[in-house]
């Protein structure tokens, strides 16, 4: 399922003819991560200065990314069915997002290098849990636009401000939760490989034990054998002996 938000000053209501400008240089961010919570909450901060799409995975997020063509793609590391690597790949592979910017989202960067070393040197990085203004400098920065102007000292109420710091808190708030959901799951998932690993070890042993025994087995049945067809021959010739 993809999300379309747009800017404030272009929904309904806003005057066309002042607004014409500003809706020619909008620009369109593509934010592809399973989770939603995460998306919903990127979408919140884009939302008052770039139209926002979003895609809860890899191929969905390709396939937007090739209808709509985004001017950047933030892009979630770890995923299933395509992480961001493959996807980044895919990516690429299109003729009209070769040059798209890209900036990789993770709260496991050990995972990121783990599979492209440092330097990155075909998108931006950005480590979860990030601020807002940290992600929307690094969007600017990407994409080459001017940030808007701050607001004059003193012109934001106490209430405002309040909610800011509200909205920061709650921010890293949902990337730290995904992030130790994260953590624990890759954990879990180190551990029980490491049990299948010892399980699939101790398997091999026991089939290994089970070979030899059966060997063994044949070998005393040849030799058992042997020793029944002499006492066969035997217990003939003592009867030739009687008779």
């Amino acid at each position: 399922m993809v999300g379309f938000h747009l800017p404030p000053e272009l929904k309904e209501g806003a005057d066309p003819a002042e607004l014409m400008g500003k809706a020619m240089t909008t620009k369109t961010v593509l934010v592809i991560d399973d989770s939603i919570m995460i998306r919903k909450m990127v979408a919140s901060i884009l939302a008052d200065h770039f139209q926002v799409l979003e895609a809860k995975d890899g191929p969905t997020g390709l396939e937007v990314a090739k209808k709509h063509h985004p001017d950047l793609i933030l892009l979630d590391f770890v995923m299933p069915k395509m992480d961001g690597y493959d996807t980044l790949q895919a990516i690429r592979r299109e003729d009209s997002l070769k040059n798209t910017p890209v900036i990789m989202m993770s709260g496991m960067k050990e995972q990121v290098t783990a599979r492209i070393p440092e330097p990155f040197v075909d998108f931006d990085f950005i480590e979860k849990p990030f601020e807002a203004e940290t992600l929307l400098a690094q969007i600017q920065k990407a994409l080459q636009v001017t940030p808007a102007a701050a607001a004059e000292a003193g012109s934001e109420t106490n209430t405002q401000l309040l909610l800011n710091k509200l909205t920061a808190i709650e921010t890293l708030l949902i990337q730290g939760t995904e992030n130790l959901i994260q953590r624990e799951v890759v954990t879990r998932l180190a551990h029980l490989n490491q049990r299948l690993d010892r399980q699939e070890s101790h398997s091999a042993n026991l089939e290994e034990q089970i070979r030899k025994l059966t060997s063994e087995v044949e070998r005393h049945s040849q030799g058992l054998a042997l020793i029944v067809k002499e006492l066969r021959h035997i217990r003939k010739l003592l009867g030739g002996l009687d008779g």
